[in-house]
């Protein structure tokens, strides 16, 4: 039977520093502070969201930066290149299938 792990208490001072890694790194990253606090610290998410709780500060995710659009005008020419170069292909792809057609044809021909 495995050894029981004992719990190990933090102090206010631990605490804070620990909230106040979390809030930074998510400042600076965006999001994942609470892991790295985990992995750093050997801390439980458990009784990092207790402490938040507790400090009666949430831990803050930073916002994702919203997608640039680019100018719709160029989107709709580069879509008419597109759409014209698939036109292209189907109409040889078309051409090709009627060639292999023929050529089955004539090998049954032959072969017969």
């Amino acid at each position: 039977m495995p050894a029981k792990k004992i719990a190990k208490r933090y102090s206010e001072a631990q605490r804070s520093e620990i909230l106040s890694f979390i809030e930074k790194y998510n400042a600076e990253h965006g999001r994942g502070g609470q892991t790295a606090a985990v992995k750093k610290f050997g801390t439980t998410t458990l009784s990092i969201n207790a402490w938040s709780k507790k400090s009666g500060k949430k831990i803050k995710k930073t916002a994702k930066k919203a997608k640039k659009f680019k100018n719709p005008t160029k989107l709709i020419e580069r879509l008419n290149i597109v759409s014209s170069e698939i036109a292209k292909a189907e109409k040889a792809l078309a051409k090709y299938q009627s060639e292999a057609k023929e050529l089955r044809k004539e090998i049954r021909a032959a072969i017969a």
